[in-house]
């Protein structure tokens, strides 16, 4: 098993979703309402840049973490502010 871990720009969390439910995730938490911080950019009277974004976490198969990856680099470069997508594959010990 393994964990996928997504991390988008509000404007993807859609595509973000549907590519989930298309690669057969069972199921997913959605966290929406985060905020992506850009702290490697020019930063303005000491702030960076943010931007709305969301998170989703579930458990998959191999396969269904193979699958989800190659639909959502497709995502990747479609956003207002770089980075908008970061995709984590993690080893899963167990899911209870």
């Amino acid at each position: 098993m393994k964990q996928l871990t997504i991390l988008c720009g509000s404007d993807l969390a859609g595509a973000v979703q549907d590519v989930l439910i298309r690669a057969g995730a069972e199921g997913f938490l959605r966290v929406p309402g985060a905020v992506g911080v850009r702290p490697g950019a020019a930063a303005e009277h000491g702030r960076y840049p943010r931007f709305e974004a969301e998170m989703f976490v579930t458990p998959v198969t191999e396969q269904v973490a193979a699958d989800a990856v190659a639909a959502l680099r497709s995502l990747a470069g479609r956003c207002e502010v770089e980075p908008c997508l970061r995709i984590l594959v993690s080893n899963l010990e167990a899911v209870h």
